[in-house]
């Protein structure tokens, strides 16, 4: 498949045509089958992630000016997301006034990678000091997470997430490859790989990745607690490889191998080429009412886990699962009238839904592993895709 020329005139074209909010700033994301807004609710996570993905586009794969024109919207908003205190919500209007806030600090972490990118792309330094601004948040929560803002409902007991430490390492990669303060940021991301390892979240027994443990890194018996998220093993194992590849150290590939080897219980692809959201690691209940449809991103962090763990062990199971995932997601999920991904398909294959954008779906995981691939296939390493 042409991996550039579906990113260039299938993907990126869509959400700028369609999604570009350039009265108020930014971009929506919830986009229907006919390709119109249907909800002009915003998700804060996106104005980051698309500022990442078009300003990663120009940097590594084509310098269209349109893409800059792109940043720049997207950019100014970003301020009108973030209060006082530097803290970005989860969802706004439109103008970016608040709806909801969250305790997580993803859209300060998108927002930081979004705009070490479009420094790149433009050298300015206000962009720069803007994305150490929104990072040291990042930092300082990620390190000391008692001085999070509590979500607005609060369902669960306080418990440790896998996820968080995988997306600062993902973040602190893109602050680093930068090229200022590195270390800092090596630091980062040297913790948030130590976190992952010893955190309690990785058990050899039952070979499998649990998403949520006690603050001591202990399992339990809830719901919550027997979670696998096989799209958040399958960012860590590439995010993981892709840092083993930087450092050429074979420690840092063996531990993302193992948690790519974890993602999914074995045997798996004898009876399935989907992967799903979640599942229970004893096969109960998951208390999740959308487990009934599968979504369009653990398709695309497992097909960019397998062609990269394909590329540097040369064993012919990633390869063949790699195939096996891309075919079937590209079949099912692609629309093949018009552009994008539908989000959601049901379990025999046929769309659940057919929206293209949600307040979770946008420009984000799909260009991500078509630029993943890009690089692999044109260079025959990651390294390009990280450059």
């Amino acid at each position: 498949m042409d991996y550039k020329k579906y990113l260039t005139e299938n993907v990126l074209p869509f959400w700028m045509d369609n999604a570009m909010d350039y009265e108020n700033g930014g971009i929506f994301t919830c986009i229907d089958k006919n390709d119109k807004v249907y909800d002009t609710t915003k998700n804060v996570w996106f104005q980051g992630r698309a500022l990442w993905t078009y300003a990663m586009a120009y940097n590594t794969i084509d310098q269209n000016p349109e893409y800059l024109k792109v940043c720049e919207n997207l950019y100014g908003f970003l301020s009108k997301c973030t209060d006082a205190n530097g803290r970005m919500p989860f969802l706004v209007r439109a103008d970016g006034t608040t709806i909801v806030k969250r305790d997580y600090y993803y859209s300060e972490s998108f927002a930081a990678i979004g705009c070490a990118q479009y420094y790149k792309a433009t050298g300015k330094q206000e962009v720069w000091e803007s994305a150490e601004r929104y990072f040291d948040i990042c930092y300082s929560l990620y390190k000391d997470p008692k001085t999070r803002t509590p979500e607005l409902t609060q369902e669960f007991e306080p418990c440790k997430v896998f996820g968080v430490s995988m997306i600062m390492l993902s973040t602190a990669q893109f602050m680093r490859n930068v090229g200022i303060n590195t270390e800092k940021y090596d630091a980062a991301a040297n913790d948030a790989i130590e976190e992952m390892k010893n955190g309690g979240y990785i058990h050899d027994d039952i070979k499998t990745i649990i998403d949520y443990v006690d603050l001591d890194g202990n399992l339990r018996d809830t719901p919550k607690g027997r979670t696998l998220c096989p799209g958040h093993a399958y960012e860590a194992a590439w995010f993981i490889l892709l840092e083993g590849e930087i450092k050429n150290d074979d420690s840092i590939r063996l531990l993302g191998k193992k948690i790519l080897d974890y993602a999914m219980p074995e045997g798996f692809e004898k009876e399935t080429s989907i992967i799903p959201t979640c599942r229970d690691i004893h096969g109960r209940p998951l208390m999740i009412l959308e487990e009934g449809v599968l979504r369009w991103w653990p398709q695309n962090e497992a097909i960019i886990a397998y062609a990269l763990a394909y590329n540097i062990f040369k064993e012919e199971k990633y390869k063949k699962l790699f195939a096996q995932i891309q075919d079937y997601a590209f079949e099912h999920f692609a629309d093949k009238t018009g552009r994008e991904w539908f989000g959601y398909i049901n379990y025999d294959g046929t769309v659940f839904e057919p929206l293209k954008g949600d307040k979770m779906k946008g420009p984000f995981h799909l260009p991500r592993m078509l630029m993943a691939l890009i690089s692999l296939e044109e260079t025959g390493s990651i390294l390009q895709y990280i450059s």
